[in-house]
C-alpha cells in the first residue's frame, strides 16, 4: 500500500492523533496537504500530553508552513527565562512551504490560504509557547 493511500485512509477515518506520529511527508499530495492542515488546525494542542508527542505535533505544524521544525531554534532568552521570539519565526526556506506554494501556483485563493495558515500559526505558536514553558521549568 503506498503512503498517500495510508495518509488518505488515516485522515478519512478522522482518526488522526497529532503526536501519535509524524504525519507530514515531502511527497504528499497538495489534498493530502491541505486535509492534514485542516486537522492539525483544528485538533486541541491541550488534548496532546507528553512531550514527544508535542514535539511531533509541533514539527508537522511547522514543516507545513516552512517555519523553523524545532521549538529550539525560536527561542530567546530574557534574563533565566526562554520566550517564543517572533523574530526567529520566519519561513526559511519558501519552495519547502508547502501551504505557500500551493497559494503561489494559484492552487488556493488568498481567503483559503490565509484561513488554513492563521490556523497553523496560531497552532504553532501555542505549540512553542507550551514546548519553550516546559524547557524552562528544568
Amino acid at each position: 500500500m503506498k503512503l498517500t493511500n495510508i495518509v488518505k485512509d488515516i485522515l478519512n477515518e478522522g482518526s488522526i492523533t497529532p503526536g501519535s506520529k509524524e504525519y507530514y511527508n515531502p511527497n504528499m499530495s497538495d489534498d493530502e496537504i491541505l486535509d492534514l492542515a485542516k486537522e492539525l488546525s483544528s485538533y486541541p494542542y491541550s488534548r496532546v500530553k507528553q512531550i514527544s508527542e508535542k514535539q511531533r505535533f509541533f514539527k508537522d505544524v511547522a514543516n507545513i508552513l516552512g517555519l523553523p521544525n524545532e521549538y529550539t531554534l525560536v527561542i530567546s532568552y530574557d534574563g533565566n527565562r526562554g520566550y517564543l521570539d517572533p523574530k526567529k519565526v520566519k519561513m526559511k526556506n519558501k519552495k519547502k512551504a508547502r501551504l505557500f506554494q500551493m497559494y503561489k501556483d494559484k492552487k488556493l485563493d488568498m481567503k483559503t490560504y490565509g484561513e488554513i495558515q492563521k490556523g497553523l500559526q496560531v497552532k504553532y505558536n501555542q505549540l512553542g509557547r507550551n514546548l519553550i514553558n516546559w524547557s524552562s521549568r528544568g
